[in-house]
Formats: structure tokens, sequence, C-alpha cells
């Protein structure tokens, strides 16, 4: 099959399914949702603004999904998207990297304790205390390639380790995985999921105790050591046993200035400068969620669903537009993607041309801010 006739099963697939779903209010849903996201403003003062739908709650109401629901839509997108990547890479490795990341909720919550998905933020925001949290995986290769994988909603008490088990395991069915990368906010329970799964990982582990201070006293700066530590794992009253390696760096420049890196791994390279390079490929994930924050869609419900449901819808828009930039192998900015995109449908009649006076109407109301999003984009 030509690269050309897959791309257009995998979009038909998509946009046929989502007609059958809301076929008459596809196209208001659809407004209201992206112009609130280009602006970026809240679903509600996109209402107004587009005069699509008169409140937000009507658009909750008629997708009416479950948390579950919205988590499986999105898997069963990437899948596609994978199953693509397998065809076109013919046996290439990728590098996963995940991030959990922290959506400030402000304002006062009585019963934040009742609410198993509001966490305490772990760090300073003005006008907030709680937040949820949300564990991603994405593909981030230095040749452009960062493609939302999977996103998952955290729950008070969750085991970050099943999820991250779980999200490797799915995408390993369908490419090969040369490493996955974290940062550090994880620890040694997902060590040993890893462990069980055999990929190569690497951890940018917390300085917390003393044990390495030692071992930096003994090091010249740029030099670097391996050290092996095991750890006895207490999960649910059961006894788990672990060990890896730990790279110890002393004092190695980045951006002018100089740091002691340390990093749980599995892999053997023969030059501290190479961990650390290595672990940049990381910073690839936080590149998209510096393009997601750009369209993220603004909400003060405390409903977790409707939440994650917009943050999924992010996820979403940002993987379309990749989609195309590295199928079609084209390089457009996201405010110029809807052009695209309608040209796209269009010529492979995926939408009536009768109905394209629409189309344009809806992407068009985008192109006033395209100077302000290729600037934040680019």
């Amino acid at each position: 099959m030509k690269r050309e006739e897959v791309i257009l099963e995998f979009s038909k697939d998509i946009f046929d399914e989502y007609k059958r779903k809301n076929a008459v209010t596809i196209t208001n849903i659809s407004t209201v949702l992206i112009e609130a996201a280009m602006r970026p403003a809240f679903v509600n003062e996109s209402c107004k603004s587009t005069k699509e739908i008169s409140k937000s709650q009507i658009i909750y109401r008629k997708l009416g999904m479950s948390i579950t629901e919205v988590e499986f839509a999105f898997r069963d997108n990437a899948k596609r998207f994978l199953n693509l990547l397998k065809i076109f890479s013919r046996g290439r490795k990728f590098i996963l990297s995940f991030d959990e990341t922290e959506d400030p909720f402000y304002g006062k919550f009585d019963k934040a304790e009742d609410n198993l998905y509001l966490h305490e933020l772990t760090y300073d925001v003005k006008g907030a205390k709680y937040c949820y949290k949300y564990l991603t995986l994405a593909i981030t290769c230095n040749d452009g390639i960062r493609y939302i994988l999977d996103s998952i909603i955290l729950r008070k008490g969750d085991f970050v380790e099943d999820y991250v088990y779980e999200m490797i395991k799915n995408v390993k069915e369908k490419i090969k995985i040369e490493c996955v990368l974290f940062d550090r906010g994880f620890g040694w329970g997902v060590i040993y999921k890893l462990k069980e799964l055999k990929v190569n990982y690497i951890v940018f582990w917390k300085k917390s105790g003393d044990w390495y201070k030692r071992h930096f006293d003994n090091m010249s700066e740029g030099e670097f050591c391996t050290i092996c530590k095991d750890y006895k794992y207490n999960r649910n009253k059961t006894n788990y046993f672990v060990e890896s390696d730990f790279i110890l760096v002393k004092q190695l420049d980045y951006e002018d200035k100089k740091f002691d890196w340390i990093f749980a791994t599995n892999l053997k390279f023969k030059s501290a400068e190479k961990y650390v390079k290595w672990y940049k490929k990381r910073w690839g994930i936080e590149t998209i969620f510096r393009v997601t924050d750009d369209i993220r869609i603004y909400t003060t419900s405390t409903n977790p669903v409707i939440r994650y449901f917009l943050f999924m819808f992010t996820c979403f828009v940002y993987n379309v537009w990749k989609f195309f930039q590295f199928f079609l192998g084209e390089s457009f900015t996201l405010a110029n993607f809807c052009i695209n995109l309608n040209k796209f449908m269009v010529e492979r009649k995926m939408i009536n041309p009768k109905n394209h006076r629409e189309f344009v109407s809806i992407f068009s109301r985008y192109n006033t801010l395209s100077k302000q999003i290729e600037k934040q984009i680019e």
C-alpha cells in the first residue's frame, strides 16, 4: 500500500467515526474547542465569541465521556499512528520519554480530600494549592519525531510504576524501543517494572541522602564512575528486591554552568558526555508541553473527567498537527495546519466540496492569531 493510501485510510477512519458519534454537532463542538485552544480561553468564553453553542456544559453532556472512554479514545488513535510508524520506520528503534504534569486548580476546594484526583502542588503557584496530575508518554527523537503516545490522569495512592509498565508494554507491541527516559520524579518501583519489560532506561536520579557525596569527593571535574546499588522495594506489605547501576558525573558543563549528575541506567557508555547527551533527548517532551501550554483550554471545573478531556483534546490537536507533518513530509506551523488539513480533506473528497465554505470559515477564524502562535511555536 502506498503512503498516500495509508494516510487516506487513517484519516477517513478518524473523521468517519467522529461523524457517526456526533453527526449533528461535530462542527459546533470543534469550532468552540479549537478556538478556545487557539486564543487560549475558557470554553464558555469561546461559546460566546463563536455563538455556536450557548454554554460549555452542553458540549460535555453531548460528548458524555468517562475517564476510561477518554483514555481509550486517545490510545486507540495513537495505535493507528504506531501502526503507520511501524510500516515506515523499517525496524528503526525509538526513544521514549515520560513526564508527570501538574495542572493547577485555581480557587478554593472545600473537600479536597474527597476528590481522588486532586493532589497538593509540589511547587508554589499563586492562587493555587491543588492540582490534577497527568502521566504522559511520548516519542522524543532528535530528528523531530515528537508524538504523544499515551496520557492518563493520576489518582491519589496510585502506583505510577503500574501505568509505566502498561504504557510501555502497549508501545512495545508496535515499535522497537531504544531507550526510555525519566526525570527525577520516578524511583525504584519504576526501575523494577523496567527490568521486567527488559528495556533500556535512563532515570535522572534525585539527590537524596548522602550515599553519593563520598564518591563525588573522590572524583575530578568531568570524571564519572559507576556504582551498583540494590534496594528493598516495599509495596502492599510485600518486599521486592531490585538493583541498578548508577552513573555519577561530576561537574560537567551544561549551558555554561557545571552540574553534578546522577543517572540510574542499564546502559554502558565510555564517556560522561554521552550519558548527559542521551538524557537531554528527554527534553523533547518538555518542548511538547511548551507548545501545548500555548493552546491549553482553560476551565474552572473541578470535574476530573472535564479536566482530563480538555487536556487530552489539546494533546490530540498537537498529535494531528505532528501526524501530517511527519507523514506528508511538509513543514508548517500549527497556525497554518488547519488550512493544510482542510485542503488535504477536500482534495481527497473526505468532505463534500459543498461544505468547503463551512470548513474554510471555521479554520479562517484562527488566521488572525497566526503571527502570535507562530512566535510561540517556533
